[in-house]
This record gives structure tokens, C-alpha cells and sequence, in this order.
């Protein structure tokens, strides 16, 4: 405390030599404060000049974070009480050992002594449940203890995945039925040819290619709209049918495009099979 208050009057008296030129007793003592220092620089105006000078604090060998504690408030005590001071210095070097305070105290409230290692330990085994999955760890890893940086948690056990399907899903596609499609136009001289083009009169002609069993239905979709649904029943290889086109195919529009869906049942649950078109449709 001595020293501090040296130069705490050198900062106070222009005539006087400044901290460089400090006893050699008083260099010894601040260059081997290593383990407790506080350090900063009073701006002053001495003669009508800007000055500054380096205040320095240290700590005795063996000293204590709690005695140097107690240090830094004393040297708030005598640096207030000190008459030789200005104003302006005793602000300065009270704020600057505030801050040291509380940078202390903070250390000392959230540091526990020692060095401690952080790192995370093994995770404990999960006792398997009913199911075969491994169950999650109730509680978090403990850091208690020092720990070795090569010992790494083990991965968690994988869960089994899920061989069930849902019931949709796990259907067999039905095979999509050979069959041809003709379109008679009504209004060209009975004509039959491709159905490039759907009327409103015009009759759609099925040819099975091979045996079609009962359950067979074409859905006919206007631009992906359900526009109605043509039965088609068991019919041998070779056989044929004429189907009038679904009434609300041609609702409400001048034109338009279609699809035809052929339709399977099959377990009780319909399934597209495929898909003819698009077709030109003209109302």
C-alpha cells in the first residue's frame, strides 16, 4: 500500500520526479506481484498540462484472493481519506478499484478453488424395456470427478424399425387388364376409330385382349375431376362392349380434357391399375 500512495502524491506535485525513477526496493516489490496486481492510469492537469501516471497495487506472497479482497477495499478507504489528492485522481483510481472489487468477488462466488476438468462421463446402460428399445437415461451426466478427455459416451442402442406396414400400404398391386379401347362417333356415319376425340354421343367400345374378371371399373376424370364411373363386367378374350359416356362428363363445359382410370377391386379396396388418355373431349 505503500507504493500506491507514492504514486498516487507523484501525480499530485510537478517539481517531483516521476514513477520512473522509483526506489529500487519499491521495482523489486511491484515486478514480483505475479499472483495479486491492480494496475491503471490517472489522467491529471498539472501546470495547465495533461498528465499521466501509472498507479499500481500489489498483493503480498502467499496472499489469498479473500485477503486481496480485503486489500483493494482498504486502498478505497485511505485513497478517499487521503487530503494530498485531488478530486479528479481520487475519482479515477476509486472507480478503477471498484471494478477490480467486483471482478473479484464475482471470480470467488462462481469459481470453486481448484481447477476442475469438465467432461462428460460414460453414459450408464438402460435397462431394456418390453419392446426390445432401449429406454432413456432418467437423469443427465454427472460432472463430478475428473475424467479422462478418451473416454467418450457409447452411441445409443438403435431401435428396432418397424416391419408393419399400414394396411394400405401392404396390398398387392393388382395386374392392369389387357383390353382396347374404340370410340364410334354417332354424328360422323357411325364411324369407329382411335378416340382421339370425345363426344357427347359418342359410344366407347371395350375389347378385352384377355380374360377380365368381374370387379373391373373405368372412372373417367375430367382435368382430375371425378366426372362418373362406367362398370365393366366379365368379359372372355375377344369379347367387346359399348359404354355411353358418364351424363356429367360434358356439365357444364363447351371442352375440355380426360382421362380414363381402369379401376381394380381387389381385398375389398379399389385400386387404379392404369391409366388411358388424355383425350380431346368436345361437348
Amino acid at each position: 500500500m505503500v507504493f500506491l500512495l507514492a504514486l498516487l502524491l507523484a501525480t499530485q506535485r510537478n517539481s517531483e520526479p516521476s514513477s520512473d525513477t522509483q526506489t529500487d526496493a519499491e521495482a523489486t516489490v511491484i515486478a514480483a506481484c505475479a499472483a495479486h496486481k491492480f494496475e491503471t492510469i490517472v489522467h491529471t492537469t498539472v501546470a495547465g498540462k495533461p498528465h499521466s501516471s501509472k498507479v499500481k497495487l500489489c498483493g503480498k506472497v502467499g496472499q489469498t484472493d479473500a485477503d486481496w479482497l480485503a486489500t483493494l477495499k482498504d486502498a478505497v478507504s485511505k485513497v478517499a481519506a487521503n487530503p494530498a489528492m485531488s478530486a479528479e485522481a481520487k475519482d479515477q483510481i476509486i472507480t478503477g478499484l471498484n471494478l477490480e472489487i467486483t471482478k473479484v468477488e464475482g471470480a470467488t462466488k462462481s469459481s470453486p478453488p481448484g481447477a476442475i476438468i469438465l467432461a462428460l462421463p460414460p453414459v450408464p446402460k438402460a435397462a431394456p424395456s418390453v419392446s426390445g428399445e432401449a429406454s432413456a437415461p432418467t437423469a443427465g451426466p454427472s460432472l463430478s470427478g475428473p475424467v479422462e478427455y478418451s473416454v467418450l459416451p457409447p452411441l445409443p442402442a438403435p431401435k428396432p424399425g418397424s416391419s408393419a406396414a399400414p394396411p394400405a400400404l401392404s396390398l398387392p398391386t393388382l395386374p392392369a387388364p389387357k383390353m382396347t379401347f374404340r370410340c364410334l362417333a354417332m354424328n360422323t356415319l357411325n364411324t369407329e376409330g382411335p378416340c382421339d376425340l370425345l363426344e357427347r354421343e359418342t359410344l366407347l367400345t371395350v375389347r378385352a385382349d384377355e380374360n377380365i374378371p368381374g370387379g373391373t371399373s373405368l372412372r373417367f376424370l375430367r382435368r382430375g375431376d371425378d366426372r362418373g364411373e362406367i362398370d365393366v363386367p366379365a368379359m372372355r378374350a375377344g369379347q367387346s362392349r359399348r359404354f355411353s359416356l358418364p351424363p356429367r362428363l360434358c356439365a357444364g363445359v363447351s371442352g375440355s380434357r380426360v382421362e380414363i382410370q381402369i379401376v381394380r377391386t381387389g381385398n375389398g379396396r379399389p385400386q387404379v391399375v392404369d391409366t388411358r388418355g388424355p383425350f380431346e373431349l368436345r361437348c
